[in-house]
């Protein structure tokens, strides 16, 4: 018969925790935008918040009838995380046709309720957290500008001081014809045009800053924190007696990132963009040091 003794009063076990919506918390930073940040729990709140109900909660009244009672968070979670991201409708509407079959079955929805219900649900990303849209439009229409002026490439320099350069040519395709089980044709990258690729561009430039900043937040996090850790882009696991100095250390740096600096200003100048950055200015970044529920 095994006996635990119980003698020890520590663990050697990690323990996973996760940004709230990362993407968002990043963008709300960037636009100083205080009702955003209440919703990614950014803010201090006697309870965790939850911005994938908030979306789900406020498109239901839009959706359709008969489907008002399926729209949650696990119906809105995708959408509302891969917005940040640049996700476009084609994306979203996978996201939420997959959600609802996995309530309904395949038979229990067709195209065109998936197709209100995630109209409903972006339009309620962008009136929930506007600072995060304006951000994103601006950014869009900055590259846009810059690409047509002659730019081939954008760089610019992290807070942590990583150098990035993101280059996007359009690809050289070539048509195969080949004969594995039968004819099939398939196009194959063999190389980069001279051409710059501005639909990518526009589409790479916001998620890219975003996971700078976000290698960022984690680079000054490590330095600081001379306990055992790893980290999944925003998970990060340590053990749980050092969770406490954790949870301060990548708010402390959060705070330092946004209240300290403008980075949104500072990467504005470094890619010369030819407006101001959209920075709503309702948010005072040192709050974050009181949020309990940051990372979750």
């Amino acid at each position: 018969m095994c006996v635990i003794e119980c003698s020890r009063s520590f663990t050697g076990l990690p323990v996973a925790v996760d940004a709230t919506c990362s993407g968002m918390q990043i963008l709300a930073g960037l636009a100083k935008d205080e009702s955003t940040a209440r919703y990614v729990n950014v803010l201090p709140a006697s309870s965790p918040q939850d911005a994938y109900r908030a979306v789900a909660e406020l498109a239901k009244p839009n959706c359709p009838p008969e489907l008002q009672e399926h729209i949650d968070r696990g119906v809105a979670k995708r959408l509302v995380m891969t917005i940040p991201y640049s996700a476009k409708f084609k994306s979203n509407w996978g996201y939420v046709k997959e959600a609802l079959e996995d309530k309904l079955g395949k038979d229990g929805v067709n195209k065109d309720q998936v197709t209100l219900v995630t109209r409903a649900l972006r339009q309620a990303v962008f009136d929930l957290f506007p600072g995060p849209t304006e951000v994103m439009k601006w950014i869009e229409s900055e590259v846009v500008q810059q690409i047509k002026e002659g730019k081939t490439e954008l760089r610019w320099i992290t807070p942590s001081g990583f150098n990035v350069c993101q280059r996007f040519m359009k690809q050289d395709i070539k048509r195969l014809d080949l004969h594995v089980m039968g004819r099939v044709r398939q196009n194959v990258s063999v190389g980069d045009t001279d051409e710059v690729d501005i639909s990518h561009h526009k589409n790479a430039s916001s998620p890219n800053l975003i996971h700078s900043l976000d290698a960022s937040i984690l680079h000054f996090t490590v330095t600081r924190f001379n306990y055992p850790i790893s980290i999944i882009h925003d998970s990060v696991l340590a053990r749980a007696t050092d969770m406490g100095t954790l949870s301060d250390t990548v708010r402390e740096v959060y705070m330092e990132l946004f209240a300290e600096r403008e980075y949104l200003t500072e990467w504005a100048q470094q890619i010369n963009a030819h407006t101001n950055p959209p920075i709503i200015g309702t948010l005072d970044p040192v709050s974050v040091l009181e949020s309990t529920y940051f990372f979750c």
